[in-house]
């Protein structure tokens, strides 16, 4: 089933201030800017490939319950269903002695591609970090990327590969 939901301004506009309220105050890891800034730049990519307005919305939301107080459960009250499934989708919940790569490969492979775009959208703004953060937190997140994107087997289409080519670009 294909889902493609029409842009409403008004939605995106309601995650735009949802997700800048959950993550208020956080900042970011190397540079100290407002987090928000982080979604915000994912959602603008992902507008770029796709007009369905629950991906956007999910990309502005795309942390929130990772990073946040935010339950799924508020996800499909304030936004719908769809929103919710992509952003849980997207949570990562690993235990302290799984591997990092080998975690995300793993999640990475089992999504559906609406959440993969999301995901890809979230690795190529943080290898777009790399200029601020420290030479060892480069080396290992461009390693730990190249083995991701080396090894995905999901049936990827074009506008996955644009985003992979893209990281790729950044990457040392």
């Amino acid at each position: 089933m294909k889902f493609l939901t029409v842009i409403n301004e008004n939605d995106i506009k309601k995650a735009i201030q949802f997700g800048a309220q959950k993550h208020k105050g956080q900042v970011r890891k190397f540079d100290g800017k407002p987090y928000f800034g982080h979604p915000t730049r994912v959602a603008e990519t992902i507008k770029k490939i796709t007009k369905d307005k629950d991906v956007i919305i999910a990309a502005y939301l795309h942390d929130t319950v990772e990073d946040t107080e935010t339950t799924v459960e508020e996800l499909v009250k304030t936004f719908n269903k769809r929103v919710a499934a992509l952003v849980k989708e997207l949570t990562t919940v690993m235990g302290p002695a799984d591997n990092k790569a080998e975690y995300l490969l793993k999640k990475m492979n089992s999504m559906s591609k609406e959440a993969l775009l999301i995901k890809l959208a979230d690795r190529l703004d943080n290898v777009s970090d790399f200029p601020t953060a420290p030479e060892k937190f480069v080396k290992k997140y461009s390693k730990e990327t190249h083995y991701i994107l080396d090894n995905l087997k999901t049936n990827l289409d074009g506008k996955h590969k644009k985003l992979i080519n893209m990281i790729k670009e950044k990457l040392i």
